[in-house]
């Protein structure tokens, strides 16, 4: 193998070991849901495939009973997704679930230094996050799991480089 090749290699296990990293909690599994205020959104049938009217409906269910910071609107649709795939029930949900995550980091990172009130808050909802469906081990792994309390303990801290690292690595722009 000549270096041209080793260094498309070594890209491709790169772009990959990312895009896992990325769907770590990825819409494989159970949704089971109950009662947890505004951070539980769609249930959905255990490991079922389904179309992409089916996830796109769960997404919008899901947008519409989590709870958002004042100035953030979710997409209004999935975005990015192949019309003609398949996809794993939850998957919606889990989309959903991502933007709330990455929305309420959000308004922690532009509120901690300046209003405590409005940082207090977003932490309250965050703290919602490790009981959420698309965190459970049918959805995500430890590592990921982890990966979060560690960003809530730095930022109850009021270290910002938990929460700055995901949402530079994790998060769409919004």
């Amino acid at each position: 193998m000549n270096n041209h090749n080793i260094g498309k290699a070594i890209l491709i296990v790169g772009v990959l070991s990312a895009l896992l990293m990325f769907n770590a909690c990825g819409g494989v599994g159970n949704n089971n849901a109950s009662g947890m205020g505004g951070a539980r959104s769609q249930n959905s049938s255990p490991r079922e495939t389904v179309d992409f009217a089916h996830i796109e409906k769960e997404y919008q269910e899901s947008v519409a009973k989590l709870s958002w910071p004042e100035k953030y609107k979710a997409p209004a649709n999935l975005v990015g997704e192949e019309k003609d795939s398949q996809f794993q029930s939850g998957y919606g949900d889990t989309q959903a679930s991502n933007y709330y995550q990455c929305a309420w980091e959000r308004q922690w990172l532009d509120t901690y230094a300046s209003n405590e009130q409005a940082a207090s808050k977003a932490l309250r909802e965050l703290e919602k996050v490790p009981s959420m469906p698309f965190m459970g081990p049918d959805r995500c792994d430890d590592a990921t799991r982890n990966f979060f309390k560690e960003h809530m303990r730095k930022a109850k801290l009021g270290d910002p480089s938990g929460f700055q690292q995901d949402v530079q690595t994790n998060c769409p722009v919004m």
